[in-house]
């Protein structure tokens, strides 16, 4: 068998297997993405993938690779979606794999064009946080990011704070590169220095993690934050409630609506809360009622001398006009300090029904403490999450489907770690779930199905400085322009080739 440029030795058992690493590596993704995503599978996915490229550095590979990983998009990320098939879904599972397979193609460019080695092996892992980064929507997102996998490793996860969350991915897939590296190369001093190297740069940053927060505590300043369950379900499950008042069914949605954040501001004020906050869509009503909605919230929040985060799903008059789902944040005084309008609207579900807001993140200051909050998908933008990062508190009322529950409580602690705030995610129909500003998980109760009921937590109200928070996003620019040089690279090696 004739190696083509850029392939490594083929041992017998590989030529009379030349798919075996493809068909392994694939069942490998399925395990690290999606719903199966599993947190060593993640480390090892790519070890047989990148391998297959080095056997077979050909277009015919490649191209092989990105119709597999299509395919197994296809089987993870569709079934997390609960509506039935339509185009749209499979255009975005579809766009998840091409993702998924950018990295590899990046690798494919380089050793296909014959750039060193070594430099072919660190692009890999740089395409793959570059690609984390730049391929961002509500599907395909820090959600479906590597790192999500990893949330048991607090030591690892403190390189959020220093490179963003694709530090964290671009640590976990650079040991595929290293296995290659040594398989290809044999053992060696250059490929032992190599893994030795890596071995001790991975404990030595998840040891100054762990180290680095082990004795901190962050419950010496605590707010008390009233997490409301309520939402309209409670309304479209239960008619007998409807059914105590009078009017049209306009008014009694709105005094329905009324009276139950009533009595939740006042059972929230005896258990010393500070904030009452309601899961995204609580409450609805149609846009012509909406001002006076709000106006009676903001009575209830002045005579109970407690601040309200308002979820309101403002419906239009009719079918030409969108929807617009709001959080609207009034002050213990009665002031309505801001009305913040969902971004980040998941497609085919939201996107073609809901107005979308115009990108700024609210950060609001009460009483000392300043809060920042988004809307359920709005957190897995790389964008606007960030921008609220002066907040000392990030609120996120959520509304979950059943299939998400592993993205949504896992992939919102890295914005914890980033940021340097604390984090309540306050879902309908999945796992209220409170993280410190080292994203130590504080609480957690699965509320799936649970329509009513409230519960009280103390957050840490003092959020902390992170590189992150200062620097910004220079890890991903930096992996990106790592990954261009390393293809551009082999082009000047082949120029100097022919001299």
């Amino acid at each position: 068998m004739r190696m083509t440029k850029g392939e490594a030795a083929v041992n017998d058992f590989e030529r009379k297997h030349p798919y075996l690493w493809l068909i392994l590596g694939l069942i490998l993704t399925l395990l690290s993405y999606g719903i199966f995503n599993t947190g060593i599978c993640a480390w090892i996915f790519a070890i047989p993938l990148i391998r297959f490229i080095n056997t077979r550095t050909k277009w015919s590979s490649v191209i092989l690779m990105l119709a597999g990983m299509i395919i197994v998009a296809n089987i993870t990320f569709f079934r997390l979606v609960d509506d039935d098939f339509n185009i749209q879904n499979q255009v975005y599972c579809t766009f998840n794999g091409v993702r998924i397979w950018f990295p590899f193609f990046v690798y494919f460019l380089c050793r296909y064009l014959r750039a060193k080695k070594i430099i072919s092996y660190g692009a890999f892992p740089a395409a793959v946080a570059a690609a984390e980064f730049f391929i961002d929507n509500p599907f395909v997102s820090v959600m479906t990011s590597l790192s999500v996998s990893q949330f048991w490793n607090l030591g690892l996860m403190q390189v959020a704070s220093v490179t963003g969350v694709v530090g964290v991915s671009f640590i976990v897939t650079l040991f595929a590169s290293v296995v290659n590296y040594i398989w290809e190369e044999g053992i060696r001093k250059e490929t032992v220095a190599y893994a030795i190297g890596y071995g001790i740069a991975v404990v030595v940053i998840s040891s100054i993690g762990m180290l680095s927060i082990d004795k901190i505590t962050t419950m010496d300043q605590t707010v008390r934050v009233a997490a409301g369950l309520e939402n309209f379900n409670l309304l479209l499950e239960d008619p007998s409630i409807l059914a105590r008042y009078a009017g049209s069914d306009e008014e009694k949605i709105v005094q329905a609506n009324a009276d139950i954040i009533t009595k939740r501001a006042r059972l929230a004020v005896q258990n010393e809360a500070a904030l009452l906050v309601f899961p995204e869509d609580a409450f609805a009503c149609p846009e012509s009622s909406a001002e006076k909605f709000i106006e009676q919230v903001k009575s209830i929040a002045r005579e109970n001398k407690i601040n309200i985060l308002l979820p309101l799903l403002r419906l239009p008059p009719d079918e030409a006009r969108k929807m617009k789902n709001t959080l609207n944040f009034i002050s213990n005084k009665g002031e309505l300090l801001n009305t913040y309008l969902k971004n980040h609207l998941v497609p085919v579900v939201e996107a073609p029904s809901t107005e979308q807001g115009d990108g700024k993140t609210p950060v609001v200051e009460v009483d000392g403490v300043k809060y920042t909050y988004l809307i359920c998908a709005d957190y897995t933008s790389n964008t606007y999450a960030y921008n609220g990062r002066e907040a000392d508190i990030f609120i996120n009322p959520s509304y979950d489907w059943k299939s998400f529950q592993y993205f949504t409580s896992y992939g919102i602690q890295a914005r914890a770690v980033e940021c340097g705030f604390s984090v309540l995610r306050n879902p309908v129909n999945g796992n209220i779930i409170l993280y410190d500003v080292y994203g130590r998980p504080l609480y957690m109760a699965n509320v799936m199905n649970v329509h009513t009921g409230m519960i009280c937590l103390d957050m840490p109200k003092k959020g902390r400085q992170t590189v992150y928070e200062a620097a910004g996003n220079w890890f991903p620019w930096l992996c990106a322009l790592y990954s261009a040089l390393a293809v551009l690279s082999s082009f000047a090696a082949k120029d100097k080739s022919t001299l």
